[in-house]
């Protein structure tokens, strides 16, 4: 069972989140056609970068600095970790990456933010859940609540999407 999910595997794995948000975002309000779905991958673009700046802050504030201390790794953590992340985040990560190559389609690119987004809050849930830090669980649940609020914006822009996808496909 887990019991702890440390600093450093939180720091690493939520940098690469946050990192590969922003790019994804980015390259996705510069594709969109439509200002609606531009303006949503904008702000989840600004506030992705946000994130990066507020886990450099952490970084820089926790004893050692977050993602730099040596720590024991629990073997069950460190797993399961892993699983999440390499089952689900990273590989809709590696969905992004390919997506940004690709002719632009607006419901597939909320699809997978979207799919991405509620792999984050799983994610930072769980860390939150296990950790034993209180600044660090902190941290955690100001995340958690962002990212809960990119699924319900992503939420409502792909259900505009789909249902004037069906309007335009009835006229």
């Amino acid at each position: 069972m887990i019991e702890y999910l440390n600093e450093d595997e939180i720091y690493r794995v939520g940098i690469a989140i946050e990192e590969a948000g922003f790019d994804f975002y980015t390259k996705m309000a510069e594709k969109a056609d439509d200002p609606a779905t531009k303006r949503i991958f904008r702000r989840l673009a600004r506030d992705e970068k946000q994130h990066l700046a507020f886990f450099e802050t952490l970084e820089l504030k926790t004893t050692g600095g977050m993602g730099k201390q040596t720590v024991e790794q629990d073997a069950d953590a460190s797993a399961y970790v892993s699983s999440l992340v390499d089952g689900g985040i990273f590989r809709g990560i590696a969905e992004m990456a390919r997506l940004t190559r690709r002719k632009y389609n607006p419901q597939a690119a909320l699809e997978l933010a979207l799919a991405v987004e509620k792999d984050a809050v799983l994610y930072y849930t769980e860390a939150h859940r296990v950790n034993r830090k209180s600044g660090a669980k902190k941290a955690l649940q100001r995340l958690i609540d962002e990212e809960k609020g990119h699924v319900v914006q992503i939420t409502k822009r792909l259900n505009k999407v789909i249902e004037d996808k069906k309007k335009a496909g009835k006229k």
